[in-house]
C-alpha cells in the first residue's frame, strides 16, 4: 500500500494542550473519565455558559476549578453543574465552618489532628488522615475540627492526581468517648457526609477506620441514616488489626503506631505547605450563593440535645 510515513510527534503521543493533565495521568483520565482535549474544551465552554445562567450563584469559572467537577462526574456537564451547586449550598449551610475558611484560622490544636500523608497508597492515590479520637472538645469546637479536615481536603483535591485517581481517607478513633460524641454537631456531621457524597470534586475510593471503641458505635448509629450505599461500600473497619490496611497503604509510609516502619507524621511540615496557599483559599471565599443571610447550623446543635430528646 502506497503512502507517506510520518514520524509521530509529542502531540500525537500525549496531550500537550492547555489544561492538560500530566502525561502520567492522561491514560487513566482517557480510559476512566473519557477525557480528551476536544471533550475538555467543549465541556468547559458549556459548563461556563450554564454557570453564567445561574442568577444567584457566583462560582469560580477558572479551568482548574471546573475540571475538578467535570472529572468527578466523568464529563457529564449537567451532573458537574449540579455538583457545583451542591458544593456552594453546602458551604452556605455550614457557615460556622466556612465563615473564616483560611489555613491561618486553623488553630494548632486542630493542626495536630489532620494532614495529608506525604506519600500515596499502593494505587497512587493521596491519603488524608484525621485522628478524631484525640480531639479535645474543651480546646476546640467540633466545627473547628471539621474546618481543619475540610481545609486538608480542599488542599488535596487541588492536585490533579486526586481528581484523576481518587482519594482515600484514614481516620483513627482511639480515644473517642461518648462525652466527645455528645459534644459533636449532628447537623455538621450530616453536611460533612453530604460533602463527601454529593459535593466533593474527587472520587472517594476508601475510608479506613481504625481503633474504633464503643463510642464509635454510638456515633455510627447516628450517622448511618445519612450514609448512602455507595459510600457504605467504601467503609473499611480495621479495629487494631492493620494487616488489611497495609494491603492498601504500605507500612513503609506509616508510623509505628499503625504497624509501619515509616517516620512519625509531620503535621508542622504539612501545614506549612497549606499555609503557602492562604491567598488561594482567600480568593475562593469570594464565591458562592448570593444570599442575604446564610443558612447555617447552630454551633450549639450538639448530639447531646438529640440524644436527650429521644
Amino acid at each position: 500500500m502506497l503512502g507517506v510515513y510520518r514520524t509521530k510527534t509529542a502531540h500525537d503521543v500525549f496531550d500537550t494542550s492547555e489544561d492538560a493533565l500530566p502525561f502520567s495521568l492522561q491514560h487513566v483520565a482517557s480510559e476512566e473519565l473519557g477525557e480528551t482535549p476536544s471533550k475538555r474544551k467543549e465541556a468547559l465552554e458549556k459548563l461556563r455558559m450554564l454557570l453564567s445562567e445561574e442568577p444567584k450563584l457566583n462560582s469560580r469559572s477558572d479551568a482548574s476549578f471546573l475540571l475538578r467537577f467535570l472529572r468527578v462526574r466523568k464529563y457529564n456537564v449537567e451532573a458537574a453543574l449540579q455538583s457545583i451547586r451542591n458544593y456552594y449550598k453546602n458551604r452556605s449551610a455550614s457557615d460556622c465552618v466556612y465563615r473564616e475558611f483560611l489555613p491561618s484560622k486553623v488553630p494548632v490544636e486542630a493542626r495536630r489532628l489532620c494532614l495529608v500523608l506525604p506519600h500515596r497508597d499502593v494505587h497512587g492515590r493521596p491519603v488524608v488522615f484525621c485522628h478524631v479520637g484525640h480531639w479535645n472538645p474543651e480546646e476546640i469546637s467540633y466545627a473547628t475540627l471539621q474546618q481543619a479536615f475540610i481545609v486538608c481536603m480542599e488542599y488535596m483535591i487541588s492536585d490533579p492526581v486526586a481528581q484523576t485517581l481518587g482519594i482515600v481517607i484514614m481516620v483513627d478513633y482511639e480515644g473517642l468517648t461518648t462525652e466527645k460524641v455528645m459534644a459533636m454537631n449532628l447537623g455538621l456531621i450530616k453536611r460533612l457526609l453530604d460533602y463527601f457524597q454529593d459535593c466533593m470534586p474527587a472520587r472517594l475510593k476508601a475510608v479506613h477506620i481504625l481503633n474504633e471503641p464503643y463510642a464509635f458505635d454510638v456515633l455510627f448509629s447516628l450517622a448511618k441514616p445519612f450514609i448512602k450505599q455507595k459510600m457504605a461500600e467504601r467503609l473499611k473497619m480495621h479495629g487494631a488489626n492493620y494487616e488489611r490496611l497495609h494491603e492498601e497503604i504500605p507500612p513503609n509510609i506509616l508510623p509505628k503506631e499503625y504497624g509501619g516502619q515509616g517516620p512519625q507524621f509531620d503535621f508542622d511540615a504539612f501545614w506549612r505547605n497549606v499555609d503557602a496557599q492562604e491567598e488561594v483559599f482567600a480568593s475562593g471565599n469570594n464565591f458562592g450563593y448570593d444570599v442575604q443571610e446564610p443558612v447555617h447550623v447552630p454551633e450549639d446543635d450538639k448530639i447531646f440535645l438529640w440524644l436527650t430528646a429521644l
